[in-house]
């Protein structure tokens, strides 16, 4: 699984001025910028990195203000259980993702915490998930077991760390939608969403869009003529708020699994799937070698269909598949700003 929304104890690295701004300063948290109130912290102090997309409790369970984001009751909007949630944003100009906090609050006594501990279960925080627009809310079954789910991990963090100047890559887009896993397998269509598998609706009856365009794509039949192959999707169109001018539900390829042997398909193999399935697959940003400036490809508009969508961002893997022993499969994501600021997102 994505560490990407861990809630975690932090060593705060080096702290620099805000350039707009005499009461801000600027740390970087795995490569994630992070803004705070000047003098909060200082290098070396341990601190709770909380992410983007963390859902946190303005409110003690006690109903009084929590002492570490009681202060988020003013200017966010909080869920049903009381919970805002953190957001990237400009402040002054300037880029910031995610927050620091104490890791003691005002008159608590210190935890035994240390570095790299995840913590969000003791600060009662939670992941924010984006729901669907389209269809109807589908009905889970049991997982079988033989399709793993799709995580990727933050370019951010790793890129630095696991991709070599000059190593042949290949970045996608990242398509706005909703993830998908399909798979003919044991004499039927499998059909699961990012998290769980679901039932196929009765014939006639409304359809969740993961069996929409299962069914308007006729993949049962398609993916009979691949034995042994999952693929994976991007559900999309009227899914989310960016909608790539589609109406419906449409799906994009953008990875390939052998269901025996767990090997990912190479990029190339996945273009020649695609071509023979006659299913679409996610646009090329870019095929060559890493340079660290190619993290600018996350930003613009979605070549999708053509339309002027902002680009959700893009995913990067090596051109000849290969693991590393600190995070298993080389493949990474990196969200551009421009979609993490966007209005109604």
């Amino acid at each position: 699984m994505s560490t990407e929304h861990d809630v975690r104890v932090i060593r705060v690295g080096q702290v620099t001025k805000h350039p707009n701004a005499d009461a801000l300063e600027i740390t970087t948290v795995d490569g994630r910028p992070v803004i705070m109130r000047s003098g909060s912290f200082q290098a070396g102090d341990l601190a709770v990195y909380v992410p983007i997309d963390a859902l946190c409790p303005v409110k003690s369970p006690d109903g009084t203000p929590d002492p570490r984001f009681g202060f988020l009751a003013n200017g966010h909007k909080t869920d049903g259980e009381g919970r805002a949630r953190i957001r990237a944003a400009r402040l002054r100009g300037v880029f910031s993702m995610g927050l620091l906090v104490p890791v003691a609050g005002p008159g608590e006594d210190p935890p035994s915490w240390s570095e790299g501990d995840e913590v969000s279960d003791q600060l009662r925080i939670g992941t924010w998930e984006p729901g669907v627009m389209f269809g109807i809310a589908p009905d889970a079954e049991k997982d079988p077991g033989f399709l793993p789910c799709y995580d990727l991990e933050s370019a951010r963090k790793w890129a630095p760390l696991l991709l070599s100047e000059g190593e042949e890559v290949h970045l996608t887009e990242k398509i706005h939608g909703a993830n998908g896993r399909f798979a003919f397998h044991r004499g039927r269509l499998w059909v699961a969403s990012r998290n769980r598998f679901l039932r196929e609706p009765a014939p006639g009856a409304a359809c969740d869009a993961w069996w929409t365009v299962a069914r308007d794509l006729d993949l049962a039949a398609r993916l009979a003529e691949v034995p042994g192959v999952a693929i994976y999707g991007e559900v999309y169109g009227n899914v989310q708020d960016l909608t790539y001018g589609r109406k419906g539900a449409h799906l994009v390829l953008f990875d390939a699994l052998r269901i025996e042997s767990r090997e990912w398909l190479n990029v190339d193999e996945l273009a020649d799937l695609s071509l023979a399935l006659g299913l679409p697959i996610v646009p090329t940003l870019y095929r060559g070698p890493w340079r660290a400036d190619l993290a600018d490809l996350a930003e613009g508009q979605s070549p999708l269909s053509g339309h002027t969508n902002v680009r959700e961002g893009w995913v990067c893997r090596p051109v000849r598949e290969r693991t590393d022993e600190r995070l298993g499969r080389v493949i990474l994501k990196r969200h551009g700003e421009g979609f993490l600021t966007r209005k109604g997102g």
